[in-house]
């Protein structure tokens, strides 16, 4: 029977100092839907949430398809804390295995992805599609996968990802981050005493 060296007491008090700390570290895409489909020339709307504390201020939204090589760069730098970007399609070959790929491109790291979207050719109307935010950025994006094209947009670095206690909505969750840090601190210098 293995045991851990940690008493009971203690492990509780972790798990529960820790546990905020794990409801926040995810990045969830929850637009496009499986299934959705876009059309040329129309204009559709991203969105998406993530972790707090994460640490991921800014991503790279690319474009990939299932059945062929290469990916459409759609943005460069985009703010992680807006939730939603509009995307305007031109020319993108129609097809039903697209996923948006939410990554940092410089090393390679993938925070998340969209499930399965078809784009239809040009005059395809669909209703149920959801309507663009006309409060966030819109991005547009022609053509196929080009190995050598650049993102479609890059976004301007906000602040250098640095953002004040009362910037970021959650000053609370910072707090509690801050003494769970200091908590842990503590136990581990004590338990290194005992």
């Amino acid at each position: 029977m293995l045991s851990s060296p940690l008493p009971n007491p203690l492990r509780v008090l972790l798990a529960v100092v820790l546990l905020p700390l794990a409801a926040h570290a995810y990045f969830q895409v929850t637009s496009p839907s499986k299934g959705v489909q876009w059309a040329n020339n129309q204009t559709y709307p991203i969105s998406w949430s993530k972790g707090l504390f994460d640490g991921v201020d800014t991503f790279d939204l690319e474009l990939s398809r299932l059945g062929t090589d290469g990916l459409v760069f759609v943005a460069k730098d985009v703010p992680s804390y807006t939730g939603t970007l509009n995307v305007a399609l031109q020319n993108v070959p129609p097809a039903d295995d697209y996923f948006l790929l939410f990554l940092n491109s410089t090393h390679g790291v993938m925070y998340g992805n969209s499930q399965q979207f078809s784009i239809a050719a040009t005059g395809t109307n669909n209703a149920s599609a959801p309507q663009p935010d006309g409060s966030k950025p819109t991005v547009t994006v022609s053509g196929g996968p080009n190995p050598t094209a650049v993102f479609a947009t890059t976004f301007p670095p906000s602040s250098n990802g640095a953002f004040g206690w009362m910037a970021v909505s959650g000053t609370m969750a910072h707090v509690v981050a801050l003494t769970s840090v200091a908590t842990i601190g503590l136990m581990s210098g004590a338990w290194m005493v005992l």
